[in-house]
């Protein structure tokens, strides 16, 4: 028997990585899985046969699998930049972006010429919302070959989610001037067509896409979003409602498995109303107040309501402000949340603090606030995030002297919106992708803001986006008065200054124009296919006083 020096094992049979590599050519994975797992039966040991069977295990959406190929290949070739992208890959697509990331660096450290580890990265950045880094690395591939279809089109893509539609178009028609048939720089310009509401030409340019059985997963889902707005911009709602479901659906599939087995934030939002619908929250104010004393601001804000409320133009507004400054959804409560509101034990464990471990946890939260390069002395603090209404019995305890805006929309409008808008799918926004499920986690977030309201001191102030629209000076006076701030007409000019670069909601886009009563009642064509959840969403239309029809 032929022996392989370098492993001990046996050799390869004759001519077999030809005939891989010939089967792998022609695009017969399988063939080519098949030939090395003939060689990898008989004990042989080679990088190639890992990989061959990798690509195609790839191919059968057996990413798990996959990796652990690569990873074997990777032990014997370690230098690998090839390997190195597809283990990324296979990261990205299990959702372990940081080792996804981790490795696509070390592809470019050994090869730093190579545009694919920029691009790869860049791709997952894009995932995590990391807009800034992605555009850097897609600038670094373009240095390297400025006709890169893929690297323009990435970057015409992160132009327009910034709302910049003649950036994104500039590099997208630059995309399919070099590959006319590139499907993302169409989606962009698709997009672009629709801000200028030249949505019949939008259509057109989105229809061929969706027969092509090569775009799949996130890509096909995207397109789908696109044409829904293209029809929505068309007064077809059925049709825009359809293609919707069929974008939802997708993302559905595949973020199925990493949200499998999940506690959802709404049954998470039930625990904590259940917990402390007869209990009062137990509060030190006295102890708070030394919290924003160590740190400097003037005043502390928390910005809460749900997604798509106008909790974005909200905090765009006050940002202008020139004694305010804000954090726009960063998890600054993320890891105390975890620790006390997730577990009957950890809420037991909250409402028993000391003022010492009050103190502990305030101090944590600053520490996390100034990480993020803020300066906030001698400033009134919004710290912006929608669904931290789902941590208010936190921070009741932390900060029972803080103010709450709380952002109020339609809840008909709100849900639709969800429904169409999201780009990096979280816990959250995978709960979204379903009307019931929207109307329902809506629902447990609402209900456990009206139990907090009324066990706490904690001074609320509802900011209707409808107002805000409608007058904005005077929505913002009031907002201004109740935080302790007198107006400055800086404010009015918050669209011109925007900082697009950092939203990381899917309304960066719209926050850029002037105000628009666009927003408003946008629910109405879809009132049929919202009739499903009408149960849900009527208690609070009542509640927040929007008429019935």
């Amino acid at each position: 028997m032929a022996v392989n020096l370098q492993t001990g094992g046996p050799a390869l049979g004759p001519d077999v990585l030809k005939r891989i590599g010939a089967a792998v050519g022609a695009g017969d994975y399988e063939k080519a899985s098949g030939l090395a797992q003939e060689e990898i039966d008989r004990g042989c040991v080679h990088p190639v046969l890992y990989n061959a069977r990798a690509m195609w295990l790839e191919r059968q959406q057996r990413d798990s699998e996959a990796l652990i190929d690569y990873q074997r290949s990777k032990s014997l070739v370690p230098n690998s930049p090839l390997v190195l992208i597809a283990m990324g890959l296979c990261h990205a697509r299990l959702f372990q972006y940081q080792e996804a990331i981790a490795s696509f660096d070390e592809a470019v450290r050994l090869n730093p010429l190579e545009m694919s580890g920029y691009n790869r990265k860049a791709e997952v950045l894009s995932l995590i919302g990391d807009f800034g880094g992605a555009m850097r690395s897609y600038e670094r591939a373009v240095t390297l070959d400025p006709r890169n279809a893929e690297s323009l089109a990435g970057l015409a893509s992160i132009w327009a989610q910034k709302g910049d539609a003649k950036k994104a178009a500039d590099y997208a028609k630059r995309a399919v001037l070099l590959d006319p048939a590139h499907a993302t720089a169409h989606a962009v310009l698709a997009q672009v067509d629709i801000s200028q509401r030249n949505f019949s030409s939008a259509e057109e340019r989105i229809r061929p896409f969706l027969q092509d059985p090569h775009i799949i997963g996130k890509g096909r889902a995207s397109l789908f979003g696109v044409l829904g707005d293209a029809l929505d911009g068309q007064h077809r709602a059925a049709e825009a409602f359809e293609a919707y479901t069929v974008e939802n659906t997708e993302l559905l599939r595949l973020n199925a498995l990493r949200f499998a087995g999940s506690m959802k934030i709404a049954d998470l939002c039930d625990a904590l109303a259940a917990h402390y619908k007869d209990r009062s929250i137990v509060t030190d104010l006295d102890a708070s107040a030394d919290s924003t004393a160590s740190s400097g601001p003037q005043g502390h804000v928390f910005l809460l309501g749900f997604y798509r409320s106008g909790t974005t133009l909200l905090e765009q507004a006050l940002e202008a402000h020139p004694r305010i400054v804000t954090l726009e959804e960063r998890e600054i409560l993320g890891a105390d949340a975890e620790r006390f509101l997730t577990s009957h034990a950890g809420r037991s464990r909250l409402d028993a603090l000391t003022g010492s471990e009050l103190q502990a946890a305030r101090n944590r939260y600053w520490q996390n606030v100034n990480r993020e390069g803020l300066n906030v002395h001698g400033k009134i603090f919004v710290d912006k995030h929608p669904l931290n209404t789902a941590k208010l019995p936190l921070i009741a305890r932390l900060f029972p002297d803080a103010k709450i805006l709380f952002a109020v929309r339609d809840p008909r409008d709100v849900i639709f919106s969800c429904f169409r808008r999201h780009f990096q799918i979280n816990a959250a926004m995978y709960e979204l992708l379903t009307l019931p499920g929207a109307a329902r986690l809506y629902d447990a977030v609402m209900r456990l803001a009206v139990i907090v309201r009324e066990q706490t001191p904690l001074k609320f102030m509802d900011c209707r986006y409808e107002n805000i629209v409608d007058d904005f000076e005077g929505s913002m006076r009031a907002i201004c008065e109740f935080i302790g701030i007198s107006y400055d007409a800086s404010m009015e000019n918050f669209s011109s200054v925007v900082r697009a670069d950092n939203i990381r909601s899917p309304s960066a886009s719209q926050v850029k124009r002037e105000l628009y009563r666009e927003g408003v009642a946008q629910w109405r064509p879809y009132a049929a296919q919202l009739d499903v959840i009408a149960p849900i969403l009527n208690r609070w239309v009542d509640r927040f006083g929007y008429p019935a029809e």
